[in-house]
């Protein structure tokens, strides 16, 4: 049976990897810092801040890919919501401190969260280390500069975003979410 992982390589240009990153770098007011047991990472909530024409260009990549990932899948349309829409994008940043990362955990893990039925990151750098990491399926996505990964975020896809090494780690993620047929 297929694992529902894919990945997509060169979905943006390193151009764009690059300018992403450094918007990120740039724009230090608009950090929010999470450090608790099973995470600590640096990000931006795009949607909450100046970034519509990123968030423009995200949409269509990953509205692209999620074809892509329809037909990779054998997915057939009873298996697939008939409306949809993206939850906020989100950009991260892991900082090879020995103390970045997200430790083995699912995305859809409670009333508020079960919204969740596709996952998508795009690594926005190469880096050695710190790839997401499927322990239970011995799976792991390498941080590859403009690659796409795509999975659902349920209780079957444990995953772990393991800390960088060498540098920081960058990535740009969404979700899609079910949508009431009204909305």
């Amino acid at each position: 049976m297929n694992n529902y992982i894919q990945i997509y390589k060169n979905v943006i240009s390193d151009e764009y990897c690059d300018e992403l990153v450094n918007k990120f770098e740039s724009n230090t007011d608009q950090y929010d810092t999470y450090e608790k047991n099973s995470m600590s990472f640096t990000q931006i909530n795009l949607n909450q801040n100046d970034w519509i024409v990123d968030i423009s260009k995200l949409s269509q990549v990953f509205t692209k890919y999620v074809e892509h990932y329809k037909k990779d899948c054998n997915i057939v349309s009873q298996m697939w919501p008939d409306t949809y829409n993206f939850e906020e994008f989100r950009l991260k940043r892991y900082l090879p401190n020995d103390r970045d990362q997200f430790k083995p955990h699912v995305d859809a893990s409670n009333f508020q969260n079960a919204i969740r039925f596709l996952v998508f990151f795009i690594y926005l750098n190469d880096n050695h280390k710190g790839e997401t990491a499927f322990p239970q399926l011995e799976v792991a996505s390498p941080c590859k500069k403009g690659s796409l990964l795509m999975f659902p975020p349920l209780w079957p896809w444990l995953h772990a975003g393991l800390k960088p090494v060498n540098k920081p780690k960058y990535m740009i993620g969404s979700y899609l979410h079910y949508r009431k047929n009204n909305e």
